[in-house]
């Protein structure tokens, strides 16, 4: 386990410094999914065990990176995933409501909390499957692959993207935690 996240982290490590090289500025983006999630008839369950030692897999991983915000939603399971980290970091987690806006809006809401007020720097965004696919696309990424509903709770993203919106932003695709 101590491996991986490692391996995460010199990743994490390398594409930041990469990032510094360039002329233009450029914003980090860390996209994960939700740790994984109690299966109860809750619309906004808690997390299982398995999700909560993830979490702290997240915290261990990214806690040496240069995190400037932690972007989640109203649901606690993006919250609970994202707290140990954020709890290491002093960082406030940044709410948009899905509930209240609406899936579009969250999406478009997540976008523009990056570009308005976190350009130039690294931000973590917790979420849902497969809302990240769309929050990259708007982003300008490559495509995100699709992952399994029920168990692709470990994937990791990076998106380098470029303050010039005529570049395409960077991908990096990786995994973090052992189960």
């Amino acid at each position: 386990m101590k491996l991986i996240t490692m391996t995460v982290l010199v990743f994490i490590l390398c594409s930041c410094s990469a990032n510094n090289s360039t002329t233009n500025s450029s914003t980090t983006i860390y996209m994960i999914r939700h740790a994984e999630k109690v299966i109860e008839n809750n619309p906004d369950p808690s997390l299982t065990m398995a999700g909560f030692t993830r979490a702290e897999n997240l915290k261990d991983a990214l806690k040496d990176a240069s995190i400037d915000a932690i972007i989640v939603s109203d649901l606690q399971r993006t919250q609970l995933t994202a707290q140990p980290l954020a709890d290491y970091l002093s960082l406030q987690l940044i709410v948009i409501p899905i509930q209240e806006l609406g899936v579009e809006q969250y999406i478009q809401g997540v976008v523009d909390e990056i570009n308005n007020n976190w350009s130039g720097m690294e931000v973590l965004v917790v979420t849902h499957n497969p809302l990240f696919q769309q929050i990259g696309q708007r982003l300008n990424a490559p495509e995100l692959p699709d992952i399994d509903d029920a168990t692709g709770y470990d994937h990791f993203f990076v998106i380098t993207k470029s303050d010039n919106s005529s570049v395409k932003a960077k991908l990096s695709h990786t995994r973090y935690g052992a189960f």
